[in-house]
């Protein structure tokens, strides 16, 4: 190959891959719409119910794989590992800070030593009153992490956070007056939960890599965002042509939906977490009303999101108007 023709090929080549690195490197913007939905993670792939969580935060630099190029969703996360992302998550732990920590020559805790590779994010979370360990001087930094945890340690790092009523608290396995209270209440209030059909959230449910980053996805977007998160099902032939909440006739082929309180009218923006696909419906309906489930959609709608046979999907949604 003459040179005249090779430089023109790798001028060809630039074309085309410079407007993607150009886009890759723009602002922060809205972490939930610009997950990198092309899998880096070859165990998480399009159908994995925390697909679209993994992706975003990865594509901030929040978190990373293996060198195998592995994610491990399944594997269990521990309290340091959990402190690290919520850190660097919710801004509280910048690379600034890192660079500049004076340990003292006492331990941070009895059970944690100055060389370890997390110690800095400890030293940092501690001074600012993020953690504080247990009544026997020990952080147990290799222990599983918990839901209440996650949420405790989350939330703590954010400010002007108005804490519900913990009394409103009404699931089958939460305590209204357990220590978790006033977490788990704002947590349900801003529908980041993962709510049974027994009304059940599992307050001490051990945290694997995928759960945890589910909620600190759900958490970050809910609060800087104003994202909503839960179930969706989908109504169609059976109701064809009945009448709506809202005086309109149902039309299973139109991109409408069901919810509780929104307006009718509103136009909301769904996405599928599992493979990261979207719709817009306008709100005409009231329902569901089962434990979990926020959205229900006409089928046309559901069918832009997943397989009908699918029948539930986990989805997050806002109001396009208050973008």
């Amino acid at each position: 190959m003459n040179k005249k023709l090779a430089k023109l090929l790798l001028i060809s080549c630039l074309i085309l891959v410079l407007p993607h690195a150009a886009k890759a490197n723009e602002g922060d913007g809205d972490l939930a719409n610009e997950a990198a939905l092309i899998s880096d993670f070859s165990d998480v792939t399009e159908g994995n119910s925390h697909y679209v969580a993994i992706q975003a935060l990865k594509e901030k630099g929040i978190i990373s794989g293996y060198e195998d190029g592995t994610f491990k969703p399944k594997k269990e996360i521990t309290r340091t590992e959990a402190l690290k992302i919520i850190g660097l998550a919710t801004g509280k732990v910048t690379q600034e800070e890192l660079d500049n920590v004076v340990l003292p020559e006492e331990p941070l805790f009895t059970d944690v030593e100055n060389n370890a590779w997390y110690i800095n994010y400890l030293f940092i979370a501690k001074n600012k009153n993020i953690i504080n360990g247990y009544p026997d001087g020990s952080f147990k930094p290799t222990d599983q992490i918990n839901l209440t945890e996650t949420l405790k340690i989350y939330l703590e790092c954010l400010d002007d956070i108005n804490y519900p009523d913990p009394s409103t608290l009404n699931f089958a396995d939460a305590n209204p007056e357990g220590w978790y209270a006033k977490y788990l209440a704002y947590a349900a209030s801003q529908e980041v939960l993962d709510i049974t059909i027994k009304n059940e959230v599992f307050p001490d449910k051990k945290m694997t890599r995928g759960d945890f980053v589910e909620i600190v996805y759900r958490l970050k977007n809910s609060y800087e965002n104003n994202y909503r998160f839960g179930k969706a099902t989908f109504y169609g032939k059976a109701v064809q042509g009945h009448g709506t909440a809202s005086g309109e006739t149902f039309d299973m082929d139109s991109f409408t939906a069901a919810h509780k309180t929104l307006p009718f009218g509103t136009i909301i923006e769904v996405k599928n977490l599992s493979n990261g696909k979207t719709v817009e419906v306008k709100i005409n309906d009231r329902g569901p009303f089962g434990a979990g489930r926020v959205i229900d959609l006409s089928s046309a709608a559901f069918e832009q999101l997943a397989p009908l046979g699918t029948g539930i999907i986990t989805v997050q949604y806002r109001p396009v108007d208050s973008i």
